[in-house]
């Protein structure tokens, strides 16, 4: 299989130093000396040093500063030291046992003021209005800062440090005036009467705010235009037997809940000539809260149920939900939200003749599970999922592992290991989904695992020397999932007992590189490379535990992935096989031959997926564009619907994309060299398919290689090096759409495997 490039980089920081003789110390240091060794500065100025090693190749990650005396100078990690008052001190660089000195001497600063400046030169203040000036001495360095204000008309307007305060309608300067030189600068002050527009609360909210009874809460105004003079606020309770307001003064009411009572009020109020208004819905709750949270952790994109409690609110009716754009009714409803983070549930309910509008928070996990896994990197399969959909299974190169995942959990269950100390790569596997066993194997057995992780049977490959016992696609099944045929690396193709092992049937093919599919009534299409190009297609039927007389279509045969498996219609008259080259290979599974081959990209394609609405998605190995064909008619060339690219290759290697039953599509992309990934969702909606992000995952590692499956509404993802790998499952309210399509239930395009995971 093909393998990755795997690359490291490594940072090594370096400072640039003179030398002062010392000790020999860590990385070989000798000696290390600061530049400059004696400095003097102002007080109030700063100054960067460096220092030196011997031997200067010597590496090291960076230096230690510590100043004498901090109250005379501080120096921080980067070497930077600030001058704070007359003295000296002595300023150490370490590197391990090895240090280097500077002698720091601070001069008193006697630099005298040469000016004053205000920022705002004209002011208009609403009466009872407080703004603050801001003011420049200059230079920056001067000693003295020291400024005195003073207002022309106390009466109009006052001043304090700046703040200046409309005291009466008119005019007048305020004058700043510096201590050091009697520099000084006025700002033009006009005070006036200024109408209250709008209020609103600053603290408020659209929704009711639950309250305790027998509690309290503080409204506080925010007033528009924030100069206006008419700061007065009158307040009103709609039931004063449920809450009393009382004036707090500076905008602010303080509202009482009465003891015992529960139910909805509003508070309301009022300010100014023209009566701006405001008013702030409350719920007064008892001991029971009146929305029932699901226990523990909320997952974007798992469904989640929320109930109004009805028992202790009975008086509650008409209710409706809206979340994450969607809003259904009833006493009990069920979410999934699209996002993690804090969201926010929307209640709209009547008490007796009350509206009320209740905001639940709710905060949501982004992920269900991000699991490391240490020297074991899943890639080259595909995870497979269980009939159920409550288990995901999936293989890892380097150290030979078939993991079970729990979806439920989001743990990893059992482990079987593979492993025989010369495997790197991952093979395919299958599930089947009448016993939920497992089809699996290394470079010289395939195995058959229980649901619990227990070797049923094995069978020996004797001369495999691929890195797994089984060509190409991988293991499929027949339609009553009875049997497992199996394309060996020993150059035989054979139907397997699912429950014993036994070989019942075979016949040999010509290579160890071979994608097949089954369709119609245990028919097999085979698709592999022969000597001479000619005959790689062949047909087989298998009746009664035993394979028909193999057929050959003698047409040119390209070269076949050996990753991605074919697809088949759901109709069973067509299949489509990706080749290494690019090609797409159609084949007639009536007329029994190819109609032709389509180059779709130009290096491997990766993942097909057939969609409801006619269309087939594929991803290519090299640079990583997410395509789509039209099948309603001949095939044209692919259209790209993503631009991630980035000159790279891989970037989707030994992955797929998967669609739901609204056709929607999704994929997993690392988009860079920096291990930055993403599940994506092409929206079907418009039948444009925008690229639209579902989640960013936790940055892995420079690897762009990983894997990628869709079921039991999950998006499985992840991949790495052979030293650190993650699995990613992110949850999405989506089901696997039923078509007779890829790599879904297992890694073959075995219809049965496909159909059963939809049910």
């Amino acid at each position: 299989m093909k393998k990755g490039l795997f690359a490291a980089f490594a940072a090594i920081i370096l400072l640039t130093v003179s030398c002062q003789p010392a000790a020999e110390g860590e990385a070989g240091i000798r000696a290390l000396s600061v530049d400059p060794a004696e400095l003097t500065l102002v007080e109030g100025q700063m100054e960067s040093l460096s220092v030196a090693v011997v031997p200067e190749a010597a590496h090291y990650l960076f230096a230690t500063w510590s100043s004498s005396d901090e109250s005379i100078a501080k120096i921080n990690k980067k070497g930077t030291v600030k001058a704070l008052s007359e003295g000296s001190v002595t300023i150490t660089a370490s590197i391990g046992e090895v240090t280097g000195t500077c002698r720091l001497t601070v001069t008193r600063n006697l630099t005298p003021v040469s000016g004053v400046s205000l920022i705002t030169r004209e002011l208009t203040l609403g009466r009872g209005n407080s703004e603050q000036l801001t003011v420049r001495v200059e230079p920056e360095m001067a000693a003295d800062k020291r400024v005195t204000w003073s207002s022309t008309d106390p009466s109009v307007a006052s001043v304090s440090d700046g703040w200046v305060s409309g005291v009466g309608a008119g005019t007048c300067e305020i004058v700043v005036r510096t201590v050091d030189g009697g520099f000084e600068d006025r700002c033009r002050v006009l005070v006036q009467d200024i109408a209250v527009e709008e209020i609103a609360f600053s603290n408020g909210s659209p929704n009711a705010i639950i309250a305790e009874a027998g509690g309290s809460f503080t409204l506080s105004v925010s007033y528009t235009p924030v100069t206006t003079s008419e700061r007065e606020v009158s307040w009103q309770s709609s039931d004063e037997a449920l809450a009393t307001v009382t004036p707090a003064g500076d905008g602010q009411g303080e509202i009482r809940f009465a003891e015992g009572r529960t139910g909805p009020v509003t508070i309301r109020a009022t300010a100014g000539q023209a009566h701006a208004s405001a008013s702030q819905a409350f719920f007064i709750k008892g001991p029971a809260d009146p929305v029932l949270l699901p226990e523990g952790s909320v997952y974007a994109g798992r469904r989640a149920t929320y109930r109004f409690n009805t028992a202790a609110y009975p008086e509650a009716r008409d209710l409706s939900w809206s979340a994450d754009g969607r809003t259904l009714s009833g006493e009990e409803v069920t979410f999934a939200w699209d996002k993690g983070g804090d969201n926010e549930l929307i209640l709209n309910a009547l008490f007796g003749l009350t509206p009320i509008r209740l905001g639940v928070p709710v905060p949501t996990e982004e992920w269900l599970c991000d699991i490391p896994l240490d020297g074991a990197n899943p890639r080259n399969t595909y995870p497979v999922f269980n009939h159920a959909q409550t288990r995901a299974y999936f293989v890892t190169r380097g150290a030979r592992r078939l993991y079970e995942l729990n979806l439920e959990t989001g743990r990893l269950g059992w482990m079987f290991d593979m492993n025989q100390g010369k495997n790197d790569n991952g093979g395919d596997i299958c599930v089947n989904p009448h016993s939920g066993d497992i089809y699996c194997s290394n470079q010289t057995t395939v195995f058959c695992l229980t649901p619990d992780g227990t070797k049923r049977w094995e069978l020996p490959v004797p001369t495999g020397g691929s890195a797994s016992a089984l060509a190409g696609c991988g293991p499929g099944l027949s339609n009553d999932c009875s049997v497992v045929f199996l394309p060996l690396t020993d150059k035989r193709f054979v139907a397997v007992d699912a429950a014993s092992g036994a070989i019942l049937d075979g016949f040999d093919v010509e290579t160890t590189h071979i994608q097949f599919a089954v369709y119609g009534a245990d028919d097999i299409v085979l698709l592999s490379t022969v000597t001479g190009g000619k005959g790689g297609l062949k047909f087989v039927s298998f009746r009664d535990g035993k394979f028909g007389p193999v057929t050959a279509e003698d047409s040119p045969s390209p070269d076949p992935t050996d990753i991605t498996a074919p697809a088949v219609s759901r109709d069973q008259r067509t299949a489509w096989f990706p080749c290494n080259d690019g090609l797409l290979v159609t084949v007639d599974l009536a007329a029994r031959k190819v109609t032709g081959a389509t180059q779709l990209a130009d290096g491997y394609l990766q993942g097909l997926c057939l969609t409801p609405g006619d269309w087939m998605f594929f991803a290519s190995q090299t640079k990583a564009p997410v395509n789509r064909i039209s099948l309603s008619g001949p095939l044209q060339p692919s259209s790209v619907l993503t631009p991630y690219t980035n000159g790279n290759s891989n970037y989707l290697n030994f992955t797929t994309v998967a669609c739901d039953t609204d056709g929607n599509v999704y994929f997993f992309i690392k988009e860079d060299g920096a291990g930055n990934s993403v599940f994506y969702r092409l929206g079907a909606a418009d039948g444009r398919y925008r690229p639209e992000e579902i989640a960013s995952t936790p940055k892995q590692n420079n690897d762009p290689q990983g894997f990628f499956n869709f079921g039991g509404g999950c998006l499985i993802g992840g991949g790495g090096t052979n030293a650190k790998n993650h699995v990613l499952v992110r949850c999405i309210d989506a089901v696997r759409a039923p078509l007779w399509s890829g790599p879904g239930g297992d890694a073959c395009a075995t219809k049965n495997a496909n159909l059963v995971y939809a049910e």
